[in-house]
């Protein structure tokens, strides 16, 4: 694969480079660039630069902080247009931040630039942590040495992009992907590159479904994820409430207060009379619930919460734990419950029994 080095116009910029080296990789590993450089020059944009003899001088600085600098002979420089200068010899492109407005028109330019041609494959999956999923691709990529990978993964949801040069026989691009998918096994949900809620919102819109959802400790972050993440606006959500208390459980969801006060709220029990009371009461066709209590915690001090997803079939219940950050652990459970949901509506395998911890 081609290696080139970005040069993002403007010194303000050093640090927040410095800072999102990561995010910025992984962004143009997608247009088929392997930066391992990130630099800063001035403005070039008004500048007559091809009238300068000795060149281009770039001060770079790579993850590491670790400095140095490139000489390049300004007449080797192409004007792109839009701020994008590239110097196919030397291998170096400077643009503007602003390029991750219109990163196909960039796509365009570097392959006929650079001559960079290449086919990406996007798989999505959840619950696979992002260190496993680099050491199994990396033992992959060893023994199918024709490829690239990049892994991205927030709170559980990953994605992972296949990139093959185009010389690649599609067949062999085709089998390895395939492959790789069905190693994912139950993690795998979408083959593009797609949010958990978008792929429920496809899946609900297509089977002409609603849901309705109770959540306490993830305080209505179910409902707005699957509505503000997705653009059209069809009503696929019938009812969605907050209960953060035993008592709006048993007022708002009618769950039984014996059952409350015997096994409290952050139980199975709790989670599978709130799904059930979501079916009875709500004109819904599937019901999703995430309880928790921020207070409940393991003995190594993860905290623990219960996620259902109920039909006419069947509820079912699942525990999970979740580090001790507030932010992480509300949206890993939205993503969890939201995933549970898309396995049982594409698999239907789950109602085994009425009742699963």
């Amino acid at each position: 694969m081609n290696t080139s080095v970005l040069v993002v116009m403007g010194n303000d910029k050093a640090k927040w480079i410095v800072k999102n080296y990561n995010i910025l990789h992984k962004q143009f590993f997608k247009l088929g660039l392997d930066i391992t450089q990130f630099g800063v020059v001035n403005d070039l944009l008004g500048i007559d630069y091809k009238s300068f003899s000795k060149g281009l001088t770039i001060f770079v600085e790579d993850e590491h902080k670790n400095a140095s600098s490139l000489l390049v002979p300004l007449n080797q420089m192409q004007d792109c247009g839009d701020g994008i200068f590239i110097s196919p010899a030397n291998n170096i492109i400077v643009v503007g931040l602003d390029i991750f407005e219109s990163f196909e028109k960039f796509k365009t330019i570097l392959k006929n630039n650079l001559k960079i041609d290449y086919d990406n494959y996007c798989i999505k999956c959840f619950g696979v942590s992002e260190t496993n999923l680099n050491n199994y691709l990396k033992e992959y990529k060893n023994s199918n040495n024709v490829f690239e990978y990049s892994v991205e993964n927030s709170y559980g949801d990953s994605l992972i992009i296949f990139r093959f040069m185009s010389s690649i026989n599609k067949t062999i691009q085709d089998n390895i992907v395939s492959t790789f998918v069905k190693d994912l096994k139950q993690a795998f949900y979408a083959s593009k590159d797609i949010k958990l809620a978008e792929a429920i919102y496809e899946i609900l819109d297509l089977r002409h479904l609603k849901i309705s959802v109770a959540e306490t400790f993830t305080g209505g972050n179910i409902a707005s994820t699957i509505i503000n993440q997705n653009k059209i606006s069809k009503n696929i959500i019938e009812e969605s409430v907050i209960v953060n208390s035993p008592n709006s459980i048993n007022k708002i969801l009618g769950v039984d207060e014996k059952i409350l006060n015997q096994y409290s709220m952050v139980s199975a029990e709790t989670a599978y009379e709130m799904a059930t009371s979501l079916l009875n009461k709500t004109n819904c066709d599937m019901s999703l619930i995430a309880v928790g209590d921020f207070n409940v915690k393991t003995k190594d001090g993860n905290v623990v919460f219960f996620t259902a997803i109920g039909d006419k079939n069947a509820v079912n219940v699942y525990q999970h734990k979740a580090v001790v950050d507030k932010k992480f652990t509300i949206n890993y459970a939205t993503n969890t419950v939201i995933f549970e949901l898309i396995k049982k509506l594409r698999q239907n395998a789950l109602n085994i029994s009425n009742y699963v911890v």
